[in-house]
């Protein structure tokens, strides 16, 4: 142990072979403690070898009751270096697992340690955080109870991957405790014994909802930039044939005599007159004044139901214009008539087989400020909408008009209603007998 010869130590205490630490240590409570016991075990000292290293020992001693006319003491010593360097191996990894354990504790993301068949055994506070569950209801439920019916298809084929020892990932739509659907990303590690036998698996969970309404949103910006170029592009080319056909006409204005004639040029003209104002106003990438300027509100929701006028007589739509006595309104004359035409639009689809429809105009006080306003309401009693519909009508792209519908008329109207200080507000029934839809839109009408 100490790398000495033999007689070198016949000639030694045993003290001259301890550290100045391990020798006051023998002297004041190793020795008297023997003495008074008669045997102690497991003693831990430091052993000198004779290149100055040290040697942790154990060691067991006791009093020799052989007769002898002097006290002796008999110790037996191994060498514990292999032990103490386990235990600090140990200690180590211990440290190490509790490191770990509290990384796993207080990640935002969901990580979870689950059986061959999916159920969960542990639940980390990131778990409860996203999915809003505490560890002791979420504890022995499945993981396919975690995500939608329409997303558990694609999780038996990722647990059939894990089966054969390769890690999964999908991406899936769950359902938190409060009802809200979220967005997951789940990575899959397969944990295997001999001879490839899959008996659990570790689940990484992220909220990537705010990613995925990000890149909706990306995406609708695209497909938004690529309608304002194309319809940049038509109005550019319906232009020069639209400015054509109205010279045209004016010139057979002048030449044909006969009422009946006339009549008909004059209907033309305003045909075409509703061609132009749809082209121009329908998805709103036109030009607008830099400017608010005084509208007559009577006229110009005069002017949008004159362009209906002819369907909604052959429809059998009632139409109500309560919007006299009304004070100038101060806006964007443009856009306020694009608002009221894809509101009129609106309730006209609605209304096929017949029905009515008001746009009614008011003064009012806005509160709390006090302030002087407009509150313009559009009212039919067409087929109207259902929650589901009515929660994503200002949603770009979201139509019910099939094929037919762009989907950007009501999320363009609910901008320039913002955009004019307004605030709008849809109200709808599709119960049979009761249907209906109403549009309350008020505005500030002072200048800024």
């Amino acid at each position: 142990m100490v790398g000495r010869p033999e007689s070198s130590l016949q000639q030694l205490s045993f003290q001259n072979l301890l550290p100045t630490g391990g020798q006051l240590f023998y002297e004041n409570q190793f020795i008297p403690t023997l003495l008074l016991r008669g045997s102690l075990a497991e003693i831990a000292f430091d052993l000198k070898r004779a290149d100055g290293s040290h040697i942790p020992v154990l060691l067991n001693a006791r009093m020799d009751d052989t007769d002898s006319s002097e006290d002796q003491i008999l110790i037996a010593m191994f060498a514990v270096e292999q032990r103490h360097r386990y235990e600090r191996e140990l200690i180590r990894a211990r440290k190490e697992f509790e490191q770990m354990a509290e990384v796993v504790r207080r990640s935002s993301d969901a990580i979870l340690r689950l059986t061959a068949d999916g159920t969960i055994q542990s639940w980390n506070a990131g778990a409860q955080q996203i999915f809003g569950l505490p560890s002791e209801t979420a504890i022995g439920k499945s993981l396919s109870s975690l995500l939608l019916t329409a997303h558990v298809e694609s999780l038996s084929s990722a647990m059939a991957k894990l089966k054969g020892g390769q890690e999964a990932f999908i991406e899936a739509r769950g359902r938190a405790a409060s009802g809200n659907e979220i967005d997951l990303s789940v990575s899959m590690t397969p944990h295997m014994e001999a001879p490839g036998i899959l008996v659990a698996f570790s689940a990484i969970i992220r909220d990537i909802t705010n990613r995925k309404q990000s890149e909706r949103a990306l995406l609708q910006n695209e497909k938004l930039a690529s309608v304002g170029r194309l319809a940049s592009s038509i109005a550019h080319e319906i232009n020069n044939p639209l400015e054509a056909v109205t010279n045209l006409l004016y010139l057979l204005e002048l030449r044909v005599a006969d009422e009946e004639t006339t009549s008909l040029v004059t209907k033309a003209q305003r045909e075409l007159d509703r061609v132009a104002h749809i082209a121009t106003h329908t998805l709103r990438f036109h030009k607008q004044s830099s400017d608010r300027t005084e509208v007559d509100l009577h006229s110009v929701a005069g002017s949008v139901l004159a362009l209906y006028q002819v369907r909604f007589e052959n429809s059998g739509i009632t139409v109500i214009n309560d919007s006299a006595n009304v004070s100038p309104f101060l806006c964007f004359e443009g856009e306020l008539r694009q608002i009221l035409f894809n509101l009129v639009s609106n309730a006209f689809d609605s209304m096929r087989a017949g029905g009515r429809l008001i746009l009614r105009c008011r003064d009012i006080v806005l509160h709390p400020s006090h302030r002087r306003g407009i509150r313009i309401t559009v009212a039919d009693t067409g087929s109207g909408m259902n929650r589901e519909i009515l929660r994503q009508v200002f949603e770009p792209f979201f139509s019910t008009k099939g094929i037919g519908g762009t989907g950007l008329g009501m999320w363009i109207t609910k901008d320039l209603v913002k955009k004019n200080g307004g605030t709008i507000c849809i109200r709808s029934c599709d119960r049979p007998g009761r249907s209906g839809t109403t549009v309350v839109m008020v505005f500030p009408n002072e200048p800024q």
